[in-house]
Parts: structure tokens; C-alpha cells; sequence
């Protein structure tokens, strides 16, 4: 598949595919979802987030969170808290409490099969 013809499918611009592609851009989350639907790749192979680190619970949130391709402001919505709360988990400042640790266990999860 060209270039031109990826940035028709995704409604991206070619320059903004280009740069991702050539490592001079960050993919944000939303970019990657429309790119592994067009290609029919998973998220987590477009960003590479393989190497990403999980030593600690905060490196595993943010690790999740970028598998599923979602920004700190949909991840946080989706788990119905505010995005400074977020922030602070994945910067382990503050531990999630028992009933959001629960809520993330289901995302976590995943980087345990891969």
C-alpha cells in the first residue's frame, strides 16, 4: 500500500504518516488506532511498546493504557477518574485503590499473554 493511499484510508496526512514512519514523529494513541485498523495490526505492534519497561505498577499502567491505545484523558474516563489521578499512578505517585486496581487488572492483564 502507498503512502497517498494509507493517508486516504486513515484521513491522516501523508506528511504526518511519513514522519511516524521515519521515527521523526511520537504516533499519538488516537493516530495509531486509525493506522492498525487500516493495516490490520495491533496497536501495540505499531507503537513498539514491547520495550517499554514494567518494573513498577505505574510503568505497567502506562504500558496498558498505550496497548489499547488510549490517551491519558480516555483512559482516565474510561475508568471513571480524573486524569491528575491517572497521571499520578502512572508516575507512582499515589496507588490505585482496591476498587480501580480491580478495573485495571483487565488491562494489565494483557501485557502478561504477550
Amino acid at each position: 500500500m502507498y503512502l497517498i493511499d494509507l493517508a486516504s484510508i486513515t484521513g491522516l496526512c501523508t506528511r504526518t504518516i511519513g514522519l511516524s514512519e521515519s521515527n521523526k514523529k511520537i504516533a499519538s494513541p488516537p493516530t495509531l488506532r486509525l493506522l492498525s485498523k487500516a493495516l490490520d495490526v495491533p496497536i501495540s505492534f505499531l507503537g513498539c511498546f514491547e520495550q517499554l519497561p514494567e518494573t513498577t505498577l505505574g510503568n505497567r499502567i502506562t504500558k496498558a493504557r498505550l496497548y489499547h491505545g488510549y490517551t491519558r484523558r480516555e483512559f482516565a474516563k474510561l475508568l471513571g477518574v480524573d486524569v491528575r489521578t491517572l497521571f499520578n499512578w502512572e508516575n507512582d505517585r499515589f496507588l490505585p485503590l482496591d476498587s480501580h486496581l480491580n478495573l485495571l487488572t483487565g488491562y494489565i492483564d494483557i501485557l502478561m499473554k504477550e
